[in-house]
Protein backbone atom coordinates (compact mmCIF):
# COMPACT_ATOMS: atom_id res chain seq x y z
CA UNK A 1 0.00 0.00 0.00
CA UNK A 2 0.89 3.41 -0.93
CA UNK A 3 1.77 6.20 1.42
CA UNK A 4 -0.87 8.71 0.40
CA UNK A 5 -3.66 5.63 0.11
CA UNK A 6 -2.64 5.05 3.58
CA UNK A 7 -2.95 8.71 4.44
CA UNK A 8 -5.95 8.74 2.63
CA UNK A 9 -7.90 5.74 4.19
CA UNK A 10 -6.64 7.23 7.78
CA UNK A 11 -8.73 10.33 6.92
CA UNK A 12 -11.70 8.73 5.81
CA UNK A 13 -11.87 6.52 8.67
CA UNK A 14 -11.71 10.00 10.67
CA UNK A 15 -14.57 11.38 8.43
CA UNK A 16 -16.53 8.68 8.94
CA UNK A 17 -16.42 9.18 12.67
CA UNK A 18 -16.85 12.56 12.67
CA UNK A 19 -20.50 11.76 10.44
CA UNK A 20 -20.91 8.64 12.85
CA UNK A 21 -24.90 9.50 12.70
CA UNK A 22 -25.01 10.66 9.36
CA UNK A 23 -24.04 6.99 7.75
CA UNK A 24 -20.51 6.96 8.83
CA UNK A 25 -21.59 4.60 11.86
CA UNK A 26 -21.48 1.35 9.20
CA UNK A 27 -18.27 1.89 8.18
CA UNK A 28 -16.95 2.63 11.49
CA UNK A 29 -18.22 -0.37 13.05
CA UNK A 30 -18.02 -3.15 9.99
CA UNK A 31 -15.38 -1.86 7.77
CA UNK A 32 -11.90 -3.17 7.96
CA UNK A 33 -8.84 -1.50 6.27
CA UNK A 34 -9.27 -4.04 3.02
CA UNK A 35 -13.17 -2.39 2.96
CA UNK A 36 -11.29 1.19 2.53
CA UNK A 37 -8.83 0.21 0.16
CA UNK A 38 -11.59 -1.27 -2.27
CA UNK A 39 -12.49 2.18 -2.75
CA UNK A 40 -9.37 2.62 -4.91
CA UNK A 41 -9.65 -0.21 -6.77
CA UNK A 42 -9.93 -0.03 -10.82
CA UNK A 43 -7.72 2.92 -10.60
CA UNK A 44 -10.38 5.28 -8.84
CA UNK A 45 -8.68 8.45 -8.20
CA UNK A 46 -8.55 9.92 -4.69
CA UNK A 47 -11.82 12.11 -5.37
CA UNK A 48 -13.43 9.42 -7.00
CA UNK A 49 -12.99 7.18 -3.80
CA UNK A 50 -14.23 9.99 -1.53
CA UNK A 51 -17.19 10.61 -3.90
CA UNK A 52 -17.73 6.76 -3.53
CA UNK A 53 -17.19 6.88 0.55
CA UNK A 54 -20.14 9.29 0.85
CA UNK A 55 -22.17 8.36 -1.27
CA UNK A 56 -22.33 4.97 0.46
CA UNK A 57 -22.74 6.70 3.55
CA UNK A 58 -25.67 8.59 2.30
CA UNK A 59 -27.40 5.21 1.47
CA UNK A 60 -26.73 3.78 4.92
CA UNK A 61 -28.56 6.82 6.14
CA UNK A 62 -31.24 6.67 3.86
CA UNK A 63 -32.23 2.95 4.50
CA UNK A 64 -31.38 3.54 8.62
CA UNK A 65 -34.03 6.14 8.51
CA UNK A 66 -36.02 4.05 6.36
CA UNK A 67 -36.34 1.04 8.99
CA UNK A 68 -36.93 3.40 11.43
CA UNK A 69 -40.69 5.07 9.54
CA UNK A 70 -41.51 1.77 8.75
CA UNK A 71 -41.35 0.59 12.30
CA UNK A 72 -44.65 3.13 13.30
Amino acid sequence: MNENRDRQILAMRQWCLDHYSEGGDTMVECWDHAQYAALFDDGATDAQAWETLKAIASVYVERKADAINSAF
